[in-house]
């Protein structure tokens, strides 16, 4: 039957056409290994076919690249404005009570020294002493159902990963030394964390931080909070 032979001398191409399919799947060495098996296969059983075949995995390899590309031009880049991740410098470990005796507990200027640090891209983690408590109360800044740590969110626009408040009755210096150690991250302080009566891994712990420069002074310039 004319149709049968028809379909036979076809076969040839159609066994390439699906090794090079199964190539073109797994890539690197299997599509180099496909290829040379149907050009060893063709030139064997039918090499008029080879013209063919090339003509046919040439125009598949254009429509899948054209599909690679609409599929990147789609997919959001690392230098779309829209989509990239906000710019980062760091995070700085802020020793606030320190700070804030700078500014005579002016929690306004602290408020406005902390924005400039995010406005410049780094992240903050604050440290306050309990007795930061007080000042929130003279100001009326407390409500009534809200623990220290809870007011300060509020105030500060923060959420509790990005602050710390030490027990009451305690100073947070030995809580940001050693997390600042641990992490090695610089501190904004003007606390040298060198009392000989605090204990001897926190005592170690600030001086690793100050040997490597992680310790950065706080001053007042022109009445507002700087890094000095």
């Amino acid at each position: 039957m004319p149709w049968l032979s028809d379909e036979a001398s076809q076969l040839p191409l159609i066994i390439s056409l699906s090794v090079l399919v199964v190539g073109l799947y797994f890539r690197g060495t299997f599509l180099w290994v496909s290829v040379s098996l149907v050009l060893c296969f063709l030139l064997i059983v039918d090499r008029d076919s080879i013209v063919t075949l090339v003509v046919y995995a040439f125009t598949a390899l254009l429509v899948i690249a054209g599909y690679r590309r609409i599929r990147m031009g789609l997919a959001p880049t690392r230098d779309d404005p829209e989509n990239a991740d906000p710019p980062t410098r760091g995070t700085l470990v802020v020793d606030s009570n320190n700070l804030l005796g700078l500014v005579k507990w002016d929690l306004g200027l602290f408020q406005e020294f902390i924005t400039e640090l995010q406005a410049d891209g780094f992240s903050v983690h604050l440290f306050f002493d309990h007795s930061i408590q007080r000042l929130l109360k003279q100001n009326k800044l407390m409500q009534p159902t809200e623990t220290v740590p809870m007011t300060l969110c509020r105030v500060m626009g923060m959420n509790r990963h990005q602050l710390t408040v030490s027990r009451k009755g305690h100073k947070a210096d030995a809580l940001l030394v050693r997390h600042a150690d641990r992490h090695r991250l610089t501190v904004l302080s003007n606390d040298r964390f060198n009392k000989k009566r605090d204990d001897k891994f926190y005592l170690e712990a600030a001086r690793r931080l100050s040997q490597a420069g992680l310790i950065k002074r706080v001053g007042l310039v022109d009445g507002r909070l700087t890094i000095l």
